[in-house]
């Protein structure tokens, strides 16, 4: 009796320049505001996060958290609001959701953060369609340093690459894919390297 094995091969994802995720949040405008252009919000109380566009996606955001919608939606607000650019940056800002006690804040974000990053890089928590939670082990990321060498992170070195990236994400609003109408606002996150 013979026995075949199929060799799997490693995929590999070069993470410069790269969208990594993208995610559009529905907001409603407080109902004591009147605001139609995005530089007239100041403050994240003018916005009460509803849903995401994607029902899917957020559906997906469960695997992290069943509450990981509403810290990412959060998240949105900083980036748009307080113009944060990271999520390490998130962590450290005095202005974030209030969850835990403050003394367990920067460890719980930093969790929740290191476990979505994970499943951006090994699962598709991204995809617009259900995920059946499936890891891609054989993922192999790229990444070319400040000294322009290229650098390789497979699953056994994902915890450096998830801790790296905690830093290195970019986050960034997509104006041109975002929208004000009818007392509700359509913020769209983009999470690029």
């Amino acid at each position: 009796m013979t026995t075949l094995l199929e060799e799997r091969k490693s995929t590999f994802i070069t993470l410069n320049n790269k969208t990594i995720a993208e995610y559009c949040f529905i907001f409603r405008i407080n109902d004591a505001y009147s605001i139609n252009q995005f530089s007239n919000f100041s403050f994240k109380q003018q916005l009460l996060f509803q849903r995401l566009e994607n029902l899917n996606q957020q559906l997906n955001l469960t695997f992290v958290d069943s509450v990981f919608s509403n810290i990412l939606a959060d998240v949105v607000l900083e980036v748009f609001i307080n113009k944060i650019s990271t999520f390490d940056q998130y962590i450290n800002s005095k202005y974030k959701v209030k969850l835990v006690d403050e003394k367990d804040e920067s460890s719980y974000f930093k969790y929740k953060f290191y476990n979505f990053i994970n499943m951006l890089l090994y699962s598709d928590i991204v995809s617009k369609d259900i995920i059946g939670g499936e890891v891609y082990s054989d993922r192999v990321y790229c990444l070319k340093n400040k000294h322009s060498e290229i650098e390789y992170f497979s699953i056994y070195e994902q915890s450096t690459l998830q801790l790296r990236l905690i830093d290195e994400l970019k986050l960034k609003i997509d104006y041109d894919s975002s929208t004000i109408a009818n007392q509700e606002v359509k913020l769209c996150l983009k999470i690029l390297y």
